[in-house]
């Protein structure tokens, strides 16, 4: 504003100086009305284009305010923009620093919760490690009892013993009197012929084919030796034929007429079995006296032993 204000008084002087020098140029008392009147509008149009150039100034010197007033606006808006944005950021990292110091008081509660379960931790496989000694010690202390346990038991069931005595038995058929298979465990002996029927300690059956004498020995058995006893007034050729089995091992065959029978297992081959059988497959009557099986145990499915 003051610029304008310089520039107007400027163009005044301008004019009161082209006013002085038209004076100047004529003699006094020699002043030419005409010359006078054209002075006056020349010194008018020279005023009125000041006065037009002096508005536009003004004008021009208002639209240099206008703008230098918005563009301070729009920096105090960015200003002002800039610092609410500075604010907000500030505010979120405030934020985000509280929650993480947050966080990190709560991984160093959570560290330290950890550390002390694992200090507890330590000492419960300690008091273990103690228990698991002792345990191991009472383990060994056991498998020492075991083993004479076991040795003393290797030595009770390995007697080879008479385990036929008074088992369960059965046979296929019967000849029609009362010879049972119960005759043939009962350790009775009767050789002569000549005695009552009803004391005959003899088994028979019928002569058809297939005839079988079955002894259930209650257990599972290694068996050594079974012995048969023949009939001894009679007959005694009907045995032949006859086939022993272990279970479902065969152990022997009758091939000649024989008294006794001894059908022995070999001591490097062993046989365990739960049952005997006597099985004639000839069309031959079974005549027994008497069958004892040798053997030793009762032995477990698992039984070391065995």
């Amino acid at each position: 504003m003051k610029i304008l204000v310089l520039l107007v008084a400027l163009a005044l002087c301008d004019v009161c100086l082209t006013a002085t020098n038209l004076t100047a140029s004529k003699p006094p008392g020699r002043y030419d009305p005409l010359d006078i009147v054209e002075t006056s509008y020349k010194m008018r149009e020279e005023a009125n284009k000041i006065r037009t150039e002096a508005f536009e100034l003004v004008n021009r010197a208002l639209e240099i305010k206008e703008e230098t007033i918005a563009t301070r606006e729009a920096t105090l808006s960015s200003r002002s923009e800039l610092e609410r944005s500075m604010l907000e950021t500030l505010t979120l990292v405030n934020t985000h620093t509280a929650a993480t110091a947050q966080n990190i008081a709560q991984i160093k509660s959570s560290l330290s919760g950890i550390t002390n379960r694992l200090d507890s931790l330590e000492e419960k496989v300690r008091i273990l490690d103690g228990k698991v000694d002792s345990e191991q010690l009472s383990v060994m202390e056991m498998r020492k009892d075991l083993t004479k346990i076991k040795n003393r038991q290797e030595q009770t069931v390995s007697e080879v013993r008479l385990i036929s005595l008074f088992k369960m038995s059965d046979q296929t058929s019967h000849d029609g009197t009362h010879r049972d298979s119960d005759l043939i465990v009962d350790g009775q002996f009767m050789f002569d012929r000549n005695v009552l029927e009803s004391m005959q300690a003899y088994t028979k059956t019928d002569a058809n084919p297939g005839n079988k004498l079955n002894i259930d020995l209650g257990g599972l058995f290694r068996i050594y030796r079974v012995k048969v006893w023949n009939v001894r007034f009679c007959c005694q050729e009907r045995f032949i034929g006859t086939r022993i089995y272990a279970d479902d091992r065969m152990i022997g065959v009758a091939l000649q007429a024989k008294a006794i029978y001894s059908f022995d297992v070999a001591e490097g081959d062993p046989t365990y079995s739960r049952k005997i059988t006597l099985h004639q497959e000839l069309g031959k009557n079974l005549h027994v006296l008497e069958v004892q099986v040798w053997g030793s145990g009762p032995y477990a499915e698992d039984d070391l032993f065995a």
